[in-house]
């Protein structure tokens, strides 16, 4: 942050709030949700509201999620839409962006109150949705990218994954957590599979919806927040994140098995989807201990976290010749 001892506060994203809407507010909650940005909900003399607060470092990133709104919500997707944005300090010294509060509650912190026929209708929602990205154009690039003109050397499918894990790879080695030989196996992996992988498209999908970013309210749900970006490549990377996300917090994983049950994947899909989740438990063994952006410490079950790795491991080699 411009000043590191004072983050965005509740005062400060109070006085905001107010600033924008000329309403009182009446109450102000720091949320636990988001791991870049300082997020708080915001009751009003008239309304409740979500309010985004970032660095001057990280602006780009409402920019790029107010450009990804204009293409995305004419498509029918419901995403939380920024009602008033200040993106050049006008307010205070953290550019922010104002949305209405959406009824209900982030998927995972509902999930176990949720039966199967539950979990089975936010799945067939959730494909839906996600199908609607397809009317959007494919990418010049691989990746998670804040826009069509971001391009990065990833010039496949396949270089984007070994390129991650080679990142993670060297991450893992520093941090001394995890046995960095287990990154090895998977590259390995994906090396026996580099065929399928490089034939993959640049199709655009919500990357990040997983079992966080989807707010569900009555057994439906009501919106999906937090698009700051969109990945290019294969969708079934989403459904593997909230496999393993799940995974690692105890829950079931009905949700992500109606969602992949619901695409009628064929073996290759399931390939690759099997692939993903042990991709996403390597994922989640390099973000264990790291420091997020809005100064939240992360930290999991390592134990689980191992048997993660191994189930998928095993799941994997179900499919090798």
């Amino acid at each position: 942050m411009n000043n590191p001892l004072q983050p965005p506060n509740p005062t400060i994203a109070a006085a905001v709030v107010t600033a924008m809407t000329n309403e009182e507010a009446l109450s102000t909650t720091r949320m636990t949700t988001g791991d870049q940005y300082f997020v708080f909900a915001i009751t009003t003399t008239r309304a409740e509201y979500v309010i985004r607060m970032t660095d001057a470092q990280h602006k780009k990133n409402f920019i790029s999620a107010i450009d990804w709104q204009k293409k995305l919500i004419p498509l029918g997707i419901p995403l939380a839409k920024f009602i008033h944005a200040d993106l050049e300090g006008q307010y205070s010294p953290f550019p922010a962006l104002l949305m209405m509060r959406l009824p209900g509650d982030d998927l995972c912190n509902i999930y176990s109150d949720l039966s199967a026929s539950d979990k089975n209708n936010l799945a067939k929602e959730m494909v839906k949705i996600q199908s609607a990205t397809d009317l959007l154009p494919d990418g010049l690039g691989y990746g998670i990218l804040s826009s069509y003109d971001h391009i990065t050397e990833d010039k496949s499918w396949y270089d984007f994954l070994i390129n991650r894990l080679r990142l993670f790879l060297d991450i893992i080695k520093k941090n001394a957590v995890f046995d960095p030989g287990l990154v090895m196996e998977v590259i390995a992996k994906a090396q026996d599979i580099e065929e399928e992988l490089r034939k993959i498209r640049a199709r655009p999908f919500l990357w990040d919806a997983s079992e966080r970013n989807v707010i569900v309210y009555q057994g439906k749900i009501s919106g999906i927040v937090d698009v700051d970006d969109m990945c290019f490549g294969d969708p079934l990377f989403v459904i593997a994140l909230t496999y393993t996300a799940l995974e690692n917090e105890g829950y079931d994983t009905l949700y992500p098995d109606y969602w992949a049950e619901n695409l009628q994947l064929d073996e290759s899909a399931q390939r690759r989807l099997a692939f993903y989740r042990l991709f996403y438990a390597i994922v989640f063994m390099r973000k264990h201990s790291m420091t997020t952006t809005n100064n939240q410490k992360i930290n999991f079950d390592t134990l689980r976290l191992k048997a993660i790795f191994q189930q998928a491991l095993t799941r994997m080699k179900k499919f090798d010749v």
